[in-house]
């Protein structure tokens, strides 16, 4: 019996592409936000949605929570760098979790904008922390938008090879 048969080193190799996609997209796009609990503004959530959309909730939370982890190691934001992986890996999960897209949204929205809320509080205070929701959710927001507009652009071109969510 194989441990690994073509079709998961496939799925493997996809997730990490993926990952390290997301990862790109949101370093490339990072803005720090003065006075506002260490918050960043950044495309990172584009590719989590997307990856619900492609792929499924598993594989979000999978992609959001490693990218995220690699884009705070990476950015000089060590500190929130484990936060980072359980919230947006939660947050790619929450966004599959049901048939309602826009229950799926508010669910994600919250875990992430929560989350970090109680982090940066925790961590900065929670002036700071307040003054960094609206950092979180335009973030979320538009993720959210910009997947919708280009998951079915990308599953148009076929690159996906017939990995679709389950």
């Amino acid at each position: 019996m194989k441990l690994m048969d073509n079709k998961n080193i496939k799925k493997l190799t996809l997730l990490a592409i993926w990952t390290a996609l997301t990862f790109v997209l949101g370093r490339l796009f990072t803005f720090p936000i003065p006075g506002s609990a260490g918050n960043i503004l950044t495309l990172l959530d584009v590719g989590i949605y997307t990856a619900v959309f492609l792929f499924g909730k598993r594989e979000a939370a999978i992609i959001g929570g490693f990218a995220a982890f690699l884009l705070d190691l990476t950015a000089g934001f060590s500190n929130y760098m484990f936060f980072s992986l359980i919230i947006h890996g939660g947050q790619g999960y929450l966004a599959g979790l049901t048939r309602y897209k826009w229950l799926n949204f508010l669910l994600s929205l919250l875990v992430m904008v929560g989350g970090y809320f109680i982090v940066g509080g925790l961590m900065y205070g929670w002036g700071s922390a307040i003054a960094g929701l609206w950092v979180n959710i335009v973030q979320v927001i538009v993720g959210f938008v910009l997947a919708k507009v280009l998951s079915p652009l990308i599953e148009r071109t076929g690159i996906l090879n017939g990995f679709r969510k389950a």
